[in-house]
């Protein structure tokens, strides 16, 4: 992810801290199955969810090592605390493009926990990844941004969502989105993309697979405050305008749709290196 501004990074840990979110977690990592590694790369760490997720698996944690990689020292700082600094995290203050200059060492398995739609040149990047892992190993990752992230059931919602905040933009700032200034981190692969991606890249596919997850309105709520959500659905609106818009149209759905969740669909992929 890009370099997060603290309101940011505020509104990822609280979208990360909830409970729905825990359980998409712990099922990534369950699929990931890389407690017998012995040298773990957690790119995109945050603030150590999945790094804390790792360690409590290991089954060799102090032949280990886990290389915990993030764009944010503030995120890093209380990744550092979440694991009690525990020995065999080493962190890495770099963006995830950077990969190579990054992490020096290769590594058994690279974990990718749903930032993996943020990187524009995805194909870059996975080569780097292969190039980064042992022989047979693992990449894990998972993404709720793809061509097919949205269930049929969800449509209607998302629909009224955005007209709804499309409405309220011009008539609350006399605003209207700039379709022309859509970036090109948000444009979305679907699952057969990514197959052919890795296949490309020189991967095995050996998990791809999407399951749907029931979001609370506080999901779509913190979400509204990531710069590359807003920038994909309100393009060229000033960050700030954007997010209240979408906050006030998202409050407005709910209510008048009377929800409690949205499913949403999570793309879940393991492969190896070939």
């Amino acid at each position: 992810m890009a370099n997060q501004s603290e309101s940011e990074q505020y509104a990822f840990n609280a979208f990360a801290n909830l409970p729905f979110y825990g359980s998409i977690n712990s099922e990534f990592i369950e699929l990931a199955n890389v407690y017998d590694k012995k040298s773990i790369v957690d790119l995109g760490c945050g603030t150590g969810n999945i790094t804390k997720l790792i360690l409590k698996k290991l089954q060799v944690a102090k032949d280990s090592v886990i290389y915990a990689v993030d764009s944010s020292k503030s995120a890093l700082i209380t990744a550092a605390q979440e694991v009690e600094n525990n020995p065999i995290v080493k962190f890495i203050h770099s963006e995830v493009q950077n990969l190579t200059e990054a992490v020096k060492e290769t590594a058994d398995a690279m974990i990718y926990c749903n930032s993996i739609h943020y990187v524009p040149d995805k194909e870059k990047l996975l080569s780097e990844i292969r190039n980064k892992l042992n022989k047979n190993g693992v990449l894990a990752f998972n993404s709720s941004f793809y061509d097919g992230s949205h269930p049929d059931e969800s449509l209607d919602f998302y629909k009224k969502w955005m007209f709804r905040s499309f409405r309220l933009l011009k008539k609350d700032f006399d605003l209207k989105p700039n379709k022309s200034a859509k970036v090109s981190s948000r444009e979305q692969l679907s699952p057969d993309d990514y197959q052919n991606l890795l296949e490309k890249t020189g991967f095995k596919v050996e998990h791809i697979k999407a399951k749907s997850y029931q979001v609370p309105i506080d999901g779509f709520h913190y979400i509204s405050e990531f710069k590359d959500w807003i920038e994909g659905v309100l393009p060229g609106v000033p960050l700030e305008t954007g997010k209240s818009t979408l906050q006030k149209a998202l409050r407005e759905i709910f209510d008048e749709m009377k929800l409690v969740t949205v499913p949403r669909n999570w793309l879940s992929v393991r492969a190896i290196k070939a």
